[in-house]
């Protein structure tokens, strides 16, 4: 029985010294698990992510980039009539936006993209990918050009705005005429209508639709 309960004692003895370093580790991990900080999203990040205002964006003018004035070339038929080898007088308008940022950080605008019409009549879609980061409480003034071809215009106009012509009584030849002619001193009305996207801190998309004219009303 004295054997026995010597022997019991030693198998306690060697268990206690074989659990010692396991509770040990444990101990020293639950101590550092207590002093290492625990990792938080900072309060003031929170309220910026949350409170992310969506820019606002303006036309601000219209400028003349390059212009060669109103012509046709092409080779003329018997009765005078431009046929084979056709080609009308390019455009190019730059279109200056006012971008503002409203939040308390910078915020960037992924992509713009907006319709340019004459009158009413949609002439050309122009959209650009260029990444600009606005700073915070700024606006930037951010300048796109776009190609305007007499031909291509005048099938743009064809296409989408038969009828309308039908309705105004008038050729599409001669409203281009008249659209080429007076763009020197903007004599009629250029609307845009487009959509700009932006990407706020938390990586999500923020659309912000605009629209304007030039000259202003």
């Amino acid at each position: 029985m004295k054997k026995f309960a010597v022997t019991l004692f030693l198998l306690i003895g060697i268990v206690s010294l074989l659990a010692l370093p396991c509770l040990a580790a444990e101990e020293k991990a639950a101590t550092l698990e207590k002093a290492a900080p625990k990792a938080t999203v900072g309060k003031g990040k929170a309220m910026k992510i949350a409170a992310a205002k969506a820019p606002m964006v303006k036309l601000d003018r219209i400028e003349i980039a390059n212009y060669w004035g109103y012509y046709l070339d092409g080779i003329l038929d018997k009765e005078g009539k431009l046929t084979a080898g056709r080609r009308g007088a390019p455009l190019v308008l730059s279109f200056v936006y006012s971008v503002q940022n409203p939040n308390n950080f910078k915020i960037m605008l992924d992509d713009l993209k907006f319709t340019v019409a004459f009158e009413e009549f949609e002439l050309n879609t122009l959209t650009f990918f260029d990444d600009n980061y606005i700073p915070a409480k700024t606006t930037d003034y951010m300048r796109f050009n776009g190609t305007f071809d007499y031909n291509t215009a005048n099938l743009s106009l064809l296409v989408t705005g038969g009828f309308k012509l039908q309705e105004m009584n008038i050729k599409s030849g001669d409203l281009l005429k008249k659209w080429w002619e007076g763009i020197s001193d903007f004599t009629f009305p250029i609307t845009v209508n487009g959509t700009a996207t932006f990407v706020g801190p938390n990586g999500k998309n923020i659309i912000v639709p605009f629209e304007g004219t030039f000259p202003p009303k």
